[in-house]
């Protein structure tokens, strides 16, 4: 699996200066004043008095991961993340055994509208993914009673994450609260709170509301030596299993106000990660740092939508690839055990510079710790069996003995290309070089100059190898396969809905992948560089139906042109001649008048640019209704009866619904006033 480029180090909100930590008033709640971030260190440890989530740990043995998602960064008419965005990220999120986002706001009213959508997102993924508010109180008014309307309007949505039936509440900062605001705010919601808040250390004993404490810097180690559990043993010591914590890619933010580089070698994330499993039986919550922060390079997420300013030094530079790996480490913290590895894949990174190279347009200078970084390429190679493995960079290379499980490797960086490569039993199972990356001794070029200013990119690539066939090539474009489309794997087992041959590679396209199925009725592309054979698409629970394109829209690794899939999603294509069955088989009632008290009243959704009929009545059956209308070619409704308030629906002429689809110019989106309704299976009105 090729996971293409990466970014280095970045983050949010972290570093907070213990020498100018404003004072802790545990008396007042209801002050509306503003604090600001301090960038510094804070801190590093008595327990509070609130509910102990061991207890929750003791009845079921539960384990909870959280993604933290900054909301805040996307204004939706500045920095257009609609609830398209919303989906794919609730899809992806839970895909890797998450359990809830961490939804992080400011006080702008416009993020109000943000977090409805990402409700809406989270209800229509029917992936079970559940959200919580995590308040940025570095940013907010300290204000107790909008917090608690705030929390509650969501407090009985089914997607709200809730610990022992109450909401689960979290911030970053809140000491401007005090105790007693806490105490206000966790019996007005009925919450469960589990803040970061700093300048607690041997005083814990003081905030008795408390339920949890996590610890926002702990993902990074604080000086120029690699991450341990020091930080995570002293706040233990006090905290015991109240103490949540944090694991997080990179850290590297590049502005006037805040330049500075935290240590990410040593195989950070799969370090941490095997810290955590050594934690684990005192640790309930751990929250994954960051889902999008990408001005601090924190991210796991994929880059998508306009960026904040500030921010698009990060375009081309995916961190996706550690986001693939963490799945695995999820499915042990929650389990207890590791799962078995079924697949080869070498995860490995680098940056494209030396650590002390200066990019000549850089007007800012080097961040702090610039210098806590080798020069050294690094993988995470999963092996399931013994193997030898090749890293090289330049003209350094090394030969590798890698076990099953988890080999962590490394070399010294060198001026030229990099190439992996695993061999087993005498034949090259992976063989890669990726050609967007070369190692640059002098970033004098416009090209090599770290996104125009000085900062430590790192491409990350992968690939991986499960094909039963020795051949990595296929036929040039296979003749004879007829597209069926975008069709949802499975919900049990493997979840694969084609139980064939199975390949990765990195030249993948559809037509590589028709080459490697030809001896199967389906060939299937998934996750940009993935192939699926078969003579069934119904195995491990899947339907088989036809699903909205906008599902199937990673771009394929062979050729970016084209597109490979998605998130457990593949394009289908298969010998024989065939029809695309209607998505869920919902039937067109006709073409009817809406008005503005409209004639669907469950829920409504606007997508400029992605609406199709398909994704309409998949939305709408996903929220359980059972009538979907599309209106003025981008406008979606849902409901299970028609209202005729205001002479809304009125059956009219088919010709009066003559707005083509945003999402799918052959298809017809209502128009002016005008929905084609469509009803599901059995539905029966009048």
């Amino acid at each position: 699996m090729r996971l293409t480029l990466l970014n280095v180090l970045s983050l949010t909100a972290l570093f907070i200066s213990s020498t100018n930590a404003f004072q802790q008033n545990s008396g007042s709640h209801s002050s509306t004043i503003r604090r600001r971030r301090n960038w510094s260190h804070y801190t590093n440890g008595t327990e509070p008095q609130g509910d102990d989530p061991a207890e929750l740990f003791k009845r079921d043995g539960t384990k909870y991961v959280f993604m933290h998602h900054f909301l805040k960064l996307f204004k939706i008419d500045t920095f257009p993340y609609t609830y398209a965005d919303w989906l794919d990220d609730m899809i992806k999120i839970a895909a890797k055994g998450v359990d809830a986002i961490a939804l992080n706001i400011g006080g702008s009213d416009w993020q109000r509208n943000q977090v409805a959508t990402a409700y809406s997102a989270a209800r229509d993924s029917n992936t079970g993914i559940k959200l919580f508010y995590s308040f940025d109180l570095t940013e907010m008014d300290c204000n107790v009673a909008d917090l608690v309307a705030r929390v509650n309007l969501y407090n009985n949505h089914p997607n709200q994450f809730k610990v022992n039936g109450k909401a689960f509440i979290s911030s970053f900062s809140g000491g401007c609260l005090g105790n007693d605001g806490w105490q206000s705010l966790k019996s007005q919601t009925n919450g469960y709170i589990m803040p970061f808040i700093w300048g607690l250390e041997n005083n814990f004993q003081s905030w008795p509301s408390l339920d949890s404490w996590y610890c926002w810097g702990c993902a990074w180690p604080q000086g120029n030596y690699p991450k341990n559990m020091d930080d995570d043993n002293f706040y233990i010591s006090q905290l015991g299993t109240k103490y949540g914590t944090t694991v997080g890619p990179w850290m590297y933010t590049h502005y006037t106000w805040k330049n500075f580089y935290l240590r990410g070698d040593d195989w950070l994330v799969v370090s941490r990660w095997e810290q955590l499993m050594q934690l684990r039986s005192t640790l309930t919550f751990v929250e994954l740092a960051t889902w999008n922060d990408y001005g601090e390079s924190s991210y796991y997420g994929p880059i998508k939508g306009a960026q904040p300013d500030g921010t698009t030094w990060a375009n081309g530079y995916p961190h996706t690839a550690w986001y693939d790996l963490t799945g695995y480490y999820v499915q042990a913290f929650k389990t207890g055990s590791y799962p078995a590895i079924t697949q080869d894949v070498i995860y490995f990174w680098a940056r494209p510079h030396p650590a002390g190279a200066t990019a000549s347009g850089d007007n800012l200078g080097k961040p702090t710790g610039w210098d806590w970084t080798e020069d050294s390429m690094w993988a995470a190679v999963f092996a399931t069996s013994p193997a030898t493995v090749v890293l090289r960079c330049g003209s350094s290379s090394s030969t590798f003995n890698v076990s099953p499980g988890v080999n962590k490797l490394k070399i010294p960086l060198a001026a030229g290309k990099i190439t992996v490569q695993m061999i087993r039993n005498g034949q090259t199972i992976i063989n890669y070089t990726p050609s967007d990356y070369t190692y640059v001794l002098n970033p004098v070029r416009s090209a090599d100059t770290c996104g125009g200013v000085w900062r430590i990119n790192i491409y990350k690539s992968g690939v991986s190898s499960t094909s039963t066939s020795t051949s990595s090539t296929a036929s040039a474009t296979p003749t004879g396969w007829n597209t069926l489309g975008c069709v949802a794997e499975g919900t049990s087992g493997s979840r694969r809905a084609l139980t064939g041959a199975s390949y990765t590679q990195s030249n993948m396209t559809p037509q590589v992948c028709q080459g490697l199925c030809s001896g199967y009725q389906y060939a299937g592309v998934e996750a940009g560089n993935e192939c699926f054979c078969g003579n069934s698409l119904l195995n491990n629970g899947a339907s088989g139906l036809v699903i909205d394109n906008s599902n199937c829209q990673w771009t394929c690794s062979g050729d970016s042109n084209q597109k490979c899939g998605g998130s457990w999603t593949l394009n289908v294509y298969t010998k024989s001649a065939v029809t695309p069955p209607f998505s869920s088989a919902w039937a067109l009632a006709g073409c009817f008048v809406d008005a503005d008290s409209r004639m669907l009243r469950g829920y409504s959704v606007t997508l400029p640019n992605t609406l199709t009929v398909e994704t309409c009545t998949n939305i709408c059956n996903g929220a359980g209704y059972i009538m979907a209308a599309v209106e003025y070619g981008q406008e979606c409704y849902c409901g299970s009866q028609i209202y005729k308030d205001g002479g809304a629906g009125v059956l009219v002429d088919a010709g009066q619904c003559n707005v083509a689809c945003s999402g799918n110019a052959g298809q017809k989106c209502g128009g002016g006033w005008r929905a084609n309704l469509y009803t599901k299976p059995g539905t029966t009105w009048t």
